[in-house]
Order: structure tokens, then sequence, then C-alpha cells
């Protein structure tokens, strides 16, 4: 990242966010963590990018985690030199066969 012109300063900074597993917070989260990146100074695309990965992830705990019940997503987001990291957390049902699924990352 910082190929949006900018100086990239920031060595290592960390947010959490909390928030109630409703739809109407997938859009806020999404714009926290689009905020905190904006201090790597992405390209629009990168941080375009960084929206819809927020947004999918917030759905899937939301509708796959939860069930449309009420429970806490929880966004935790790294940066440390010019990376980021950012994980979207559930303490929902689960996933039935874990040997099927795998975990999934965006490298931007």
């Amino acid at each position: 990242m910082g190929k949006g012109g900018g100086i990239n300063l920031v060595e290592k900074n960390h947010m959490r966010l909390e928030i109630l597993s409703k739809s109407t917070n997938e859009s806020f989260a999404r714009v926290v963590v689009a905020a905190f990146a904006s201090q790597l100074d992405p390209t629009i695309e990168e941080l375009s990018d960084i929206k819809t990965a927020v947004s999918e992830a917030v759905t899937n705990a939301i509708i796959h985690g939860y069930e449309y019940n009420e429970g806490i997503v929880i966004i935790e987001s790294t940066i440390e030199g010019n990376r980021i990291e950012i994980v979207v957390e559930d303490k929902g049902k689960g996933i039935d066969d874990i040997k099927k699924s795998y975990g999934t990352f965006l490298h931007l």
C-alpha cells in the first residue's frame, strides 16, 4: 500500500470493533476499517477491495454464524509497516465439516 501518493509513516497500529450482528451494522464496520486503512494511503482500488472484503466477511458472520440471531461480530485490524491484517470473528454456530473449509486471505 501507500501507492496513493502519500508517505507511509505508520510503524504499528491496531484497532478493535465489536458490533451486534445486525445487517445495518455491516456498512458501519466497512467504513471504520476503511478509515483505519487510510493511514497507509491506499489507492482507490485497494480501499474498495478492503471495503468489499470486510462487507463479505461481516455479512457471512451475520447470516451463517448467527443465522440472523443476535450475537457479537468482532473486527480487528493491525497495521505493521506497509501491511494491514483484518480479522473478522464471530462466536456463531461454526462450520459442520471443518475439513471442507479453509482460510481465505485477500492480499492487496
